[in-house]
């Protein structure tokens, strides 16, 4: 069965219409053919998921299905192409390289404040059982059992 254009238009009206379902499209070819292309025609192995330069939201605007052709630049990630020297005698040539790094000086604020997310993150909430009421503190968790009611116009309590 067919579905008429105006109908899927009508129906996409909400979210955006015609320009949608081209931002939609243009996302769907792009996450299908841009990979497979980068490995046929440019030998090329992305890392990971190949992201459109100008936005497909952008590209949709200028573009008219069907007509001409549809150029779209993207960006990714590529595995390196290392190659190692030959070497007699050594099954792995990368056997004992070395490396310089530096490293960056110890800071304490950033080291505080990760210590703190984590401690956030991973917090046990235990109930406060002392006998006395006190308020509630910044940094406190409480439960609230409440029913909304809404208000008249009057301003006084109607129903829940």
């Amino acid at each position: 069965a067919k579905i008429p254009p105006a109908v899927i238009e009508n129906a996409w009206s909400r979210n955006g219409g015609k320009n949608a379902i081209k931002t939609m499209a243009i996302n769907e070819l792009c996450s299908e053919l841009i990979g497979p292309a980068l490995k046929e025609e440019f030998d090329l192995e992305p890392i990971g998921q190949p992201a459109l330069v100008t936005p497909a939201d952008v590209l949709a605007e200028g573009m008219t299905p069907g007509e001409g052709e549809f150029e779209v630049v993207v960006q990714c990630d590529v595995w390196p192409d290392i190659r190692w020297k030959e070497m007699e005698g050594k099954e792995k040539p990368y056997a004992g390289l070395t490396g310089k790094y530096r490293r960056k000086p110890f800071d304490q604020a950033r080291f505080d404040a990760a210590l703190r997310d984590l401690a956030e993150r991973y917090a046990r909430l235990e109930p406060y059982d002392d006998g006395e009421v006190r308020p509630l503190a910044m940094g406190d968790a409480c439960v609230v059992n409440m029913t909304g009611y809404l208000a008249n116009p009057d301003g006084s309590k109607g129903e829940p």
